[in-house]
């Protein structure tokens, strides 16, 4: 029977350890070998992971001659090196999509949608093509993604101090100044973006209007939890959120207007 099949049964499973039935439930009412995957019905499935692990305690008794409480503990220390691995992984994957979206943020900016490509992409992160689909489907994806982090950057960098309650005028003015200072760093490259995002939308409205609707709510939606946050702490009176929301996403694009009238 090949070890690579996908799922087994607890007598395969003892067949290919080479261990009996009891020694098997034991080891998993010792939570040293995980559950098997249940069905629908009655039956219990096991896999190559279980297999794995079967044959590591056996080798650790044979090689150590230890009790197992040992083995155990042993088994603990190796799982939570594979956790560890697992997340260092995730962070440095992480890294890397983020590294990505920074610098197409820059490419989409200076070219444009319709005339960046994904080599541009992969040009300006100095990654290869594989690691580019191994976190983006195509360029479509990655725009939206860079659309999503300059909503959340900007957000971020204007959020407070966490503090119970705004003491008074000095710490009001504090909360304001943070997020000026966000709007005005981070919003150019929010104009410059959701203005492509509509000139998508208007050329191939199948294709990217329902995306363009999910990032304006998106950042109404930001915006709004801000102001409820806001109000919790007294910086502001009792306001409808979701209508300021709208009215200040408003005034950024009027803001925008004028700005590029006066140049």
């Amino acid at each position: 029977m090949e070890e690579a099949r996908r799922t087994m049964t607890i007598s395969e499973l003892s067949s290919l350890s080479d261990l009996p039935l009891s020694t098997i439930k034991f080891y998993i009412r010792e939570s040293l070998v995980p559950g098997p995957k249940k069905t629908r019905g009655t039956r219990a499935y096991y896999d190559e992971g279980h297999l794995h692990r079967l044959k590591l305690i056996k080798k650790i008794q044979t090689e150590g001659n230890l009790p197992l409480s040992k083995v155990k503990e042993i088994i603990g220390m190796i799982e939570d090196g594979e956790k560890k691995r697992g997340r260092d992984r995730a962070e440095d994957g992480a890294a890397v999509k983020s590294g990505i979206v920074t610098s197409a943020i820059q490419v989409f900016r200076e070219k444009g949608y319709e005339k960046a490509t994904i080599a541009d992409m992969v040009a300006a992160a100095r990654i290869g093509r594989s690691t580019f689909y191994k976190h983006f489907r195509d360029k479509k994806g990655l725009f939206i993604e860079c659309m999503k982090q300059i909503i959340f950057k900007e957000m971020k960098k204007g959020e407070p101090d966490e503090v119970d309650e705004v003491r008074d005028e000095e710490d009001i003015l504090r909360v304001f100044d943070r997020h000026a200072k966000a709007y005005y760093n981070v919003n150019p490259l929010w104009i410059d973006m959701v203005n492509q995002l509509r000139a998508a939308a208007i050329n191939e409205p199948q294709e990217f209007a329902q995306e363009l609707d999910e990032v304006i709510h998106l950042k109404i939606s930001l915006l709004q939890r801000g102001l409820e946050k806001g109000i919790r702490r007294g910086l502001f009176r009792e306001i409808n959120p979701t209508l300021m929301a709208v009215m200040l996403l408003g005034l950024q694009d009027y803001h925008d207007y004028l700005s590029r009238d006066t140049d």
